[in-house]
């Protein structure tokens, strides 16, 4: 059972993409669900996709 649980995980972080771009991106993701909890979701939203634009914009 713990080997499928680590199998499963080097191949979702082996597909999800580069780890700079990830890490670049979360500070907008984490403000973006924070603004959604107190400010309309489309102010939230947007705020995310920032986060979303830098993470596919940073290819390495």
């Amino acid at each position: 059972m713990k080997l499928k649980v680590v199998v499963l995980l080097i191949i979702a972080f082996t597909f999800s993409g580069c780890i700079i771009g990830t890490v670049a991106s979360l500070p907008f993701k984490a403000v973006g669900a924070v603004t959604n909890v107190v400010a309309p979701s489309a102010v939230g939203d947007t705020i995310s996709g920032v986060g979303d634009v830098v993470d596919a914009a940073i290819p390495f």
